[in-house]
């Protein structure tokens, strides 16, 4: 079966939030994901959380036989096994998977929209996917000029990484 590149967006602001990262990575992995490259990790304020604590957020670059839902399916499952309780849209986590983009496939569901819907609106996502993949196409624009455009006002880059898993 062919091999589909996908970017998931990995974000975590409770607990250890770069270790949740890495194990979300490695259990992507033990599901037969092939994760092939990962972003630089940013720190960022948490949007519309009051006084919750800053994100650490990256970008894996992912080669998958799986389709989009049932990709979306197991980063639900990979959330779920990491302590992630969707108890409002804008709440701490402990890890959060967004698929960014799959094969550059244009695809609205109630479930998934790709690419994934307010991108060009985050620099947290941005600057990520801009270190692994600045010519990806989103709706017809290079996510280097997307990136471009928005001030790198509240990210900081980090010292500290994730790595690729030892699968």
């Amino acid at each position: 079966m062919p091999l589909n590149t996908a970017y998931i967006a990995l974000g975590s602001n409770l607990g250890d939030r770069l270790g949740q990262m890495q194990t979300a990575l490695d259990r992507l992995a033990e599901a037969s994901i092939e994760v092939h490259v990962v972003s630089p990790v940013y720190e960022n304020r948490a949007m519309g959380m009051g006084e919750a604590e800053p994100f650490l957020n990256a970008v894996a670059g992912v080669r998958t036989s799986l389709q989009p839902l049932a990709l979306l399916e197991l980063c639900l499952e990979v959330e779920s096994g990491l302590g992630r309780v969707r108890s409002a849209h804008w709440a701490p986590r402990t890890v959060d998977l967004d698929i960014l983009d799959y094969a550059e496939l244009e695809l609205k569901t109630t479930r998934l929209h790709l690419p994934h819907q307010r991108i060009e609106e985050r620099d947290f996502v941005l600057y990520p996917l801009r270190a692994i993949a600045p010519d990806l196409r989103i709706r017809g624009q290079r996510v280097a000029d997307l990136a471009a455009r928005l001030p790198m006002d509240a990210l900081t880059r980090h010292a500290f990484s994730l790595h690729l898993p030892n699968v």
